[in-house]
């Protein structure tokens, strides 16, 4: 029975407080001089946690490289802090590369490595944000902004 009641509690509490939404955000990448463009999905767990996803594409003129990102994020008012794994495919290798990783990964290259960055919300009634995500694969800066919101238990101000 208390297993059943701490479960039943613990499923109230995320329902309360859950929210999800859809944004959209162009940035540029600023080690590599590539705009980027995507689209994120974040879910409120509490009040100042959420946990996210995003898929960005950048180098769209030539090859592109595609970006899965997951993250959590604490929010601070204005500032949220964001750490999370950024896993990144990259078409059209190096030629100077060794041939037998060619062979062996084909044309395309997959790298897993962990990111942090900051989100700064300039305005008060403007959902717009400012991010900068850094890793050693990337440091990219850009605007996002929420343009669905799934769930009305509370408004998602961060």
């Amino acid at each position: 029975m208390k297993n059943l009641l701490f479960l039943l509690s613990i499923l109230f509490t995320s329902y309360s407080f859950s929210q999800a939404h859809i944004g959209v955000m162009g940035g540029y990448d600023l080690e590599n001089d590539h705009s980027q463009i995507g689209v994120g999905l974040n879910y409120m767990l509490l009040p100042k946690v959420s946990l996210g996803g995003m898929v960005m594409m950048s180098d769209l003129e030539s090859n592109s490289k595609t970006m899965l990102m997951l993250n959590g994020k604490y929010h601070f008012g204005k500032i949220s802090l964001v750490a999370g794994v950024m896993n990144m495919e990259m078409h059209d290798m190096d030629m100077s590369m060794n041939m037998n990783m060619t062979s062996m990964y084909g044309s395309d290259e997959r790298e897993t490595e962990p990111y942090f960055g900051i989100e700064y919300k300039p305005f008060k009634n403007n959902k717009l944000k400012v991010y900068f995500n850094y890793s050693d694969m990337m440091q990219s800066i850009g605007l996002m902004l929420p343009v669905f919101n799934l769930g009305s238990k509370m408004h998602m101000n961060h």
